[in-house]
């Protein structure tokens, strides 16, 4: 790949990405009077097994230092959306889990925001182009987090 090749899809993959977390911010984070982080971190814990995690497995998904999401967590819970217990598995460790009040608002932006993903998506790409596409981003994705360690 030529670097006139790699800008053009740096590029594109900015501008969608850039596109994409507008019309989300907008049609689905918003209206539940949250930030995208918060949303993204109440969502990530919702989909985890059993809807808890490690704070740690939140900073790998997240790509966001340690401190970070901890004081992303702290804001949550003294909103009353997420709560920490202790892991079965390891005395020293804790679990992320949410609150009542956070299960209702995942449950009030996950509709919107499979809606906006159904409009952009399933609009615009049939099934194999979907795979496709997933392929090739998961394999982006894997290229730039070995680049980021």
């Amino acid at each position: 790949m030529t670097s006139s090749d790699t800008r053009g899809a740096s590029e594109a993959m900015l501008g969608a990405n850039i596109a994409l977390s507008a019309a989300i911010d907008k049609a689905a984070v918003t209206p539940c009077g949250r930030d995208h982080t918060t949303m993204d971190l109440l969502l990530r814990i919702w989909l985890s097994p059993q809807s808890q995690c490690r704070a740690s497995a939140l900073s790998d998904q997240l790509m966001l230092s340690p401190s970070h999401v901890s004081r992303r967590l702290d804001r949550a819970a003294e909103h009353g959306l997420v709560c920490r217990e202790p892991d079965p598995d390891d005395r020293r460790a804790q679990q992320v889990c949410l609150t009542p009040k956070g299960r209702e608002v995942v449950e009030d932006f996950y509709p919107r925001l499979e809606s906006v993903l159904d409009q952009v998506f399933g609009t615009t790409l049939s099934k194999p182009e979907q795979a496709t596409l997933v392929d090739l981003l998961n394999r982006v994705e894997t290229a730039a987090r070995e680049i980021a360690k």
